[in-house]
């Protein structure tokens, strides 16, 4: 199955005063990337609909290791680091047209009972999807990026 790889194209109005993407842009782009690959796996609009189903984002962190500029051409690769019945651990990382990893993006998603507003666990055709993904991703390796703590090394 392979890694779902999310494409856009970084446009002048995401750039801030340095000419570079802006940092509140990444976020954007990560959350863009989330959307569309939970469509991927089968969670589209009408299926949250249809199923008062949903995720949220609980915690996110991202790492910004290179400059993005308008006109530039970014890929979002997603992996699923770990998962349960209501949450999934993911970690996605953005390219350059290059293929240099610019940034990371670790979340913690969880599944959303839309009726009720509590967390749900995931219905059966998401659950399905997310174990199938996972599996098919192939092995991996921890990323450096992944559970970093902000703070002053002393």
């Amino acid at each position: 199955m392979g890694l779902y790889e999310y494409r856009t194209t970084v446009p002048e109005s995401w750039l801030d005063y340095n000419g570079h993407m802006n940092d509140g842009q990444y976020s954007r782009a990560f959350s863009d990337a989330g959307l569309e690959w939970m469509k991927h796996l089968g969670l589209d609009g009408e299926k949250v609909k249809a199923l008062s189903f949903t995720t949220f984002t609980l915690e996110n962190h991202i790492v910004y290791q290179k400059e993005v500029f308008a006109g530039e051409e970014i890929t979002i690769k997603i992996r699923i680091y770990d998962f349960d019945a209501k949450r999934m651990h993911v970690f996605m990382s953005l390219h350059n047209e290059e293929g240099t990893q610019c940034a990371t993006y670790e979340v913690m998603y969880m599944g959303m009972d839309t009726e009720t507003g509590r967390p749900g666990e995931f219905p059966e055709v998401l659950d399905q999807a997310v174990k199938a993904y996972y599996d098919g991703q192939g092995a991996m390796e921890t990323p450096k990026e992944i559970g970093r703590m902000i703070g002053i090394r002393r």
